[in-house]
Formats: C-alpha cells, sequence, structure tokens
C-alpha cells in the first residue's frame, strides 16, 4: 500500500504524517493494492482532508472539513472505509445470488 501525504498551507510535522499514515494504512485490510493520496490544506481556521484511494478497480474519495486537522482526518477515513465496506458487500450479495455452482448444477 503507498500513501503519499500532500500540505497546502499546512505544515507537515512528523507527527501529522505520522498520524494519517496510521489511520489510512487501516484501510489496508478491506482492499489490497491500495494507492492513497491525501491532502491536507488550511483555510482560515477550518482545515480540509480530501483523499483518494484507488485499488483495482473503483476509486474512492472523501472530503472532511473540521476545525481540527486530525478530527478531520479521522472523519475522511471513517467515510471511505463505509464506501469501501459498501461496495465489497455490494458485489458479494451480487455474486451470491447470481451465480451458479459449479459442483452442483442448476436442474431444469
Amino acid at each position: 500500500m503507498n500513501i503519499d501525504v500532500t500540505g497546502r498551507r499546512v505544515e507537515l510535522t512528523p507527527e501529522i504524517r505520522s498520524y494519517a499514515e496510521e489511520k489510512l494504512g487501516k484501510l489496508g485490510r478491506l482492499l489490497n493494492n491500495l494507492e492513497i493520496h491525501v491532502t491536507l490544506s488550511a483555510e482560515k481556521h477550518r482545515f480540509t482532508c480530501g483523499v483518494v484511494a484507488q485499488g483495482k478497480g473503483t476509486p474512492y474519495a472523501a472530503e472532511q472539513t473540521s476545525e481540527n486537522l486530525l478530527e478531520s482526518i479521522n472523519d475522511a477515513v471513517d467515510v471511505l472505509a463505509r464506501q469501501i465496506r459498501k461496495d465489497k458487500t455490494a458485489k458479494l450479495a451480487d455474486r451470491r445470488e447470481g451465480a451458479e455452482s459449479i459442483r452442483r448444477p442448476e436442474e431444469a
């Protein structure tokens, strides 16, 4: 899993970078071979965390804004995790409903 962290108008300290990488590293349990791009930005008193995750198929994106940088990172990770879980369960449900068994073909 590759994680790129970019800061715009935000000083990226090693603590912030490691915090973002730690939180986003948990998404690796949901999907393999993820490419994750994180953009942290600040405007006045608001911090925005934008995350784009690309696996083998569908790209996932989330953007969250709050008054605390760490809180916006947490919220963005939660949104991404929810999107990935929803997509995976939908794909599994489609596979289960429409698939024929190789061992026991449907009797006509």
